[in-house]
């Protein structure tokens, strides 16, 4: 997803006249920069940044995933530097596609460690517990720069304990939150206008919706088949959640007995309904409401597809504005996945909720030459207007406390923020040893939706979870013994 488009945007820029001068570095512009960079100096091919001089100061080096491109990064350290916090440092910034999946190897070595590392969804646990990692417990507890309050007060949500895990038998803070996704249907809104199409609140208005859009001559999806399921886990466990409840995803997600797969009792039964949902809707209108050829498309293709008004909308996430570039030129948006029926409520209606995908965190080598530095960033970055600043230049939130109708965005983005500031949202997470050794996961055989689409004809939602249920049975005993019981 966001590392695939990176790559391509970092091959680009690769393109040389003369083969033997490598990699030519251009001059980024004030846009790409997300603005002036004035009072420092920045050097492109080495990634360096300084106020004044580099001369007698400490560096802060830092990897970072490149899915939502340099400005944030360049602009945060520009302002740490500019502040007196600032006065002992300087930076070498080094974006990286593949630094999710390279930092095992880096950290193993310990060989031009970085100071932090910005990743994508990523087994940092591991990391902790084979003593790679610096303990971060002294930054949740910061003081955040020129504001009131720690740390730690304006972490939301599950992240005040996400990043906590055991080494050599003590719990500690061992990451750290850095980005947060708003995940869903993404609709355009030119053609919504165009044709007078209402914007669905529940699934029944959904059907509804995507019956009258096949009667106006167009299509209603079109979706990335042959990758992660086609982005349908972005509609599809957002149903979960409303059918089960976040209380009961948590307890499917700590794999106490495999009757957590039980697709009879909950939290397996919310997995059914929600299967049996997506089979309903799509899989039984596949050839109506999908767009044709859609399970050969990789992320980028499906966007093409929606630029062109191929289809009315798309599973995806916040992230699709910046992906696509200059792409998508019509009027998009990112619509609440529409209620089931049935969905779980409280005293004030259906509860919201928003699956943000796997998280996205910062982590700082235990071998780092400058630990202390990289925390005294991080919480830097935890200022109401690095928030903020963040926000605006990557059309995403971050974990924190903070006013983001201040946030100057597109009418895309605030629509993904209304979501987001208006939900609880969740994510896996678990501390069980079957999860963090691989063993279990929140699909346990095939992807649910790549294969009842693949199968309509032979395969059901019931049946898929039937089996998927007996194969963890099976095997549980296995399991458990590989990790050392449970």
């Amino acid at each position: 997803m966001k590392k695939f488009v990176s790559f391509l945007i970092a091959a680009v820029l690769c393109v040389s006249v003369f083969s033997l001068t490598g990699c030519a570095v251009q001059a980024p512009t004030e846009e790409e920069n997300g603005g002036s960079l004035e009072g420092v100096e920045f050097t492109p091919k080495t990634g360096e940044m300084y106020a004044g001089t580099k001369e007698g100061k400490t560096a802060i080096k830092i990897a970072y995933a490149t899915g939502y491109k340099d400005a944030w990064i360049r602009q945060a350290a520009r302002a740490f530097l500019l502040d007196p916090i600032g006065k002992d440092y300087y930076f070498v910034l080094t974006g990286d596609s593949e630094i999710t999946t390279g930092v095992s190897s880096k950290l193993e070595s310990g060989r031009g460690l970085s100071d932090i590392y910005m990743i994508l969804a990523s087994p940092w646990y591991s990391y902790a517990a084979n003593d790679k990692l610096a303990s971060l417990d002294d930054l949740y507890e910061m003081q955040i720069p020129g504001e009131d309050g720690k740390v730690i007060d304006k972490i939301r949500g599950t992240w005040k304990t996400y990043g906590k895990t055991t080494n050599r038998g003590e719990e500690h803070f061992y990451s750290f939150p850095w980005n947060e996704n708003v995940t869903g249907i993404v609709y355009n809104k030119t053609m919504f206008d165009k044709y007078g199409w209402k914007v669905p609140t529940t699934v029944t208005e959904l059907k509804e919706l995507c019956e009258q859009i096949v009667k106006d001559g167009e299509v209603p999806f079109v979706y990335p088949g042959n990758v992660g399921g086609g982005y349908w886990d972005f509609v599809g466990t957002n149903w979960w959640l409303q059918y089960s409840g976040i209380d009961k995803l948590n307890e499917f997600m700590g794999f106490a007995s495999p009757e957590v797969y039980n697709p009879d009792i909950e939290p397996g039964l919310g997995k059914k309904n929600m299967l049996k949902t997506f089979s309903d809707l799509i899989v039984e209108n596949r050839t109506k409401y999908t767009l044709r050829g859609s399970a050969s498309k990789d992320h980028l293709k499906a966007q093409v597809s929606f630029a062109q008004r191929e289809a009315a909308m798309i599973p995806d996430g916040v992230w699709i504005e910046k992906e696509s570039g200059q792409v998508i030129t019509d009027e998009i948006r990112m619509m609440r996945v529409p209620y089931v029926d049935g969905a779980k409520t409280d005293a004030n209606g259906v509860i919201n909720v928003n699956y943000s995908g796997q998280p996205d965190m910062s982590i700082v080598p235990k071998e780092a030459d400058n630990v202390e530095g990289a925390k005294k960033f991080l919480a830097f970055m935890c200022r109401d207007d690095m928030l903020k600043q963040y926000t605006n230049l990557t059309g995403a939130p971050r974990p924190f406390d903070y006013d983001i109708s201040e946030c100057k965005t597109t009418p895309f983005v605030k629509s993904c923020l209304d979501i987001w500031a208006s939900s609880v949202t969740w994510f896996e997470n678990s501390t069980s040893k079957l999860w963090t050794a691989n063993k279990l996961g929140k699909f346990q055989t095939t992807n649910p939706y790549t294969t009842l689409l693949a199968n309509a004809d032979t395969i059901t939602a019931s049946s898929w979870c039937s089996s998927e249920y007996t194969a963890v049975k099976n095997s549980w005993d296995d399991f458990v013994s590989s990790v050392g019981g449970i």
